[in-house]
């Protein structure tokens, strides 16, 4: 039975980052939640989890409202699942506070039984950071290793687009509503993530950005993590409140990247190694660590070289003064492509072509024509199309 409904009602009752949600699931004879919301006021004060308040919100919080948020996740595409779902994770569903459902757009991978690792860092990163999130993330991404970050501008921003075009699987955590227009300069980026990983939030659809949904998100981040890595974190970074619940609450390994001592970026991240976390200096300082994942394969690359073509490109603001750069085929953005990105793109035409096909056409591995790809899709010059085929915009 889909109990959604009942759970959906029950996080607008009780709000977000609740413990009793545990409590209730955990509860036998409520394992089926309609048993508790059908017993109606008896059975929410027989139980003896929640406190007058709590009943009142309960009493006052009508079903129709999550049967509106679940007319709004379908007509978005969106799926949901709630903690009594097989598709829950696992490791989400045994921290204190899990959310009673997760909203979710794009492919939501068995985490479980993958090695993940959480990418965090400050917004305000400097160009080593980046680089370094990004060729971690990447070089992780290329040995089958999962990323997890929450969207932001900065580390995070950079170690979702070093998994992107390793192409590899990237779970993006938000902080409202997934559909809300909240820094519009990653939406390319977050459409896709939800082709090659999925957007989570507690939050239902429409709700926006507040400031304690951001450290509320971060339990969820360190969750989904086998490990959390910070990249950069100045002395107050919410990074830093994602490492502590990772190694103080939840039990999860923390790594810390050695920066430079001088740079108020990086205060918070060296105070942490001092503090115990393990040091990284190469995405293989992780690898090893984790000896049950020794069969996967590992590739050799450039630890902090981020080539031109991988840059997120972001569209340029429309303008009546024509900018001397030229449009690529009446697309109004402010773009620059190598060599073989021009190749690519010019091959694609408006009728859908396959990626091995694109590879015989252009004369180059498919490895490089994926990475290629998902830089024109987050510069938003093609469509993605199922089936790894793909046209012009």
């Amino acid at each position: 039975m889909n109990n959604n409904r009942y759970w959906i009602w029950l996080s607008l009752a009780l709000g977000y980052d609740n413990p009793k949600v545990k409590r209730l699931y955990e509860t036998e004879e409520y394992r089926d939640i309609s048993v508790f919301y059908n017993g109606q006021d008896f059975e929410w004060r027989f139980c003896g989890i929640f406190t007058e308040k709590e009943i009142n919100h309960l009493e006052e919080t009508p079903i129709e409202k999550a049967d509106e948020i679940i007319s709004k996740c379908e007509s978005l595409g969106y799926s949901i699942f709630a903690i009594d779902n097989a598709r829950y994770p696992n490791c989400l569903r045994n921290i204190d506070t899990p959310p009673a459902v997760i909203y979710v757009s794009g492919y939501l991978p068995r985490v479980d039984n993958l090695l993940t690792i959480a990418i965090v860092g400050t917004r305000k990163a400097t160009t080593y950071g980046k680089k370094v999130a990004y060729s971690i993330s990447h070089n992780l991404s290329k040995c089958k290793v999962t990323i997890i970050s929450g969207g932001a501008m900065g580390v995070d921003s950079s170690a979702h687009t070093g998994a992107l075009n390793a192409d590899g699987i990237t779970i993006c955590v938000l902080g409202c509503g997934i559909n809300y227009p909240y820094l519009m300069k990653n939406e390319p980026m977050r459409k896709a993530i939800t082709h090659r990983g999925c957007l989570i939030s507690e939050y239902p659809p429409d709700t926006e950005p507040l400031p304690h949904h951001f450290l509320s998100r971060n339990r969820i981040i360190s969750a989904l993590s086998r490990g959390v890595l910070v990249v950069e974190a100045g002395k107050k970074s919410g990074a830093l409140v994602t490492a502590d619940i990772a190694g103080k609450e939840q039990g999860k390994d923390v790594f810390a990247v050695m920066a430079n001592i001088n740079s108020v970026y990086s205060v918070g991240s060296n105070q942490l190694i001092k503090d115990g976390a393990i040091p990284v200096t190469t995405y293989l300082d992780i690898l090893n660590y984790y000896n049950e994942f020794n069969n996967l394969e590992v590739y050799e690359d450039d630890e902090y070289d981020i080539p031109d073509s991988t840059v997120l490109k972001i569209p340029a603001k429309k303008s009546n003064v024509k900018p001397e750069k030229e449009f690529i085929k009446g697309h109004r953005y402010d773009v620059k492509l190598d060599e073989n990105s021009s190749k690519v793109y010019y091959a694609i035409g408006n009728e859908p072509i396959h990626i091995d096909d694109l590879s015989d056409k252009c004369n180059l591995p498919v490895y490089k024509i994926s990475g290629i790809l998902t830089n024109l899709e987050l510069m938003d010059l093609i469509v993605v199309l199922p089936g790894k085929q793909y046209k012009i915009k």
